[in-house]
């Protein structure tokens, strides 16, 4: 697995701050560079911090129906995809992975 560093500069062409990305691959080879100002990082920054917690409560409703219904192993898969599409449809969140914004 790679690492992500990530470090605050100020460019040195119009002095405005910005924050500076470097993808890095399992052997310490950078696969990818980039920066972006402030305000887009700390977009992705709360973006990545509600992915985490998606992921940790998408995990706990699946752990937690199988605990409830064993018999039924696809209990939690049908929880988690009501709960995502309620989401969805209640905040305008994004439901699933293909519903992300086009690049």
């Amino acid at each position: 697995m790679g690492r992500l560093d990530v470090q605050g500069i100020v460019s040195v062409s119009d002095g405005i701050p910005r924050v500076q990305f470097r993808q890095l691959n399992s052997e310490g080879e950078i696969e990818a560079e980039w920066q972006s100002e402030v305000i887009e990082a700390r977009e992705m920054a709360q973006q990545i911090l509600e992915a985490t917690m998606n992921a940790v409560y998408d995990a706990a409703i699946i752990g937690w129906a199988s605990e409830v219904w064993p018999e039924d192993p696809m209990m939690g898969a049908q929880m988690l995809t009501m709960i995502r599409k309620y989401r969805a449809d209640k905040w305008g969140l994004p439901d699933q992975p293909e519903d992300w914004r086009p690049t």
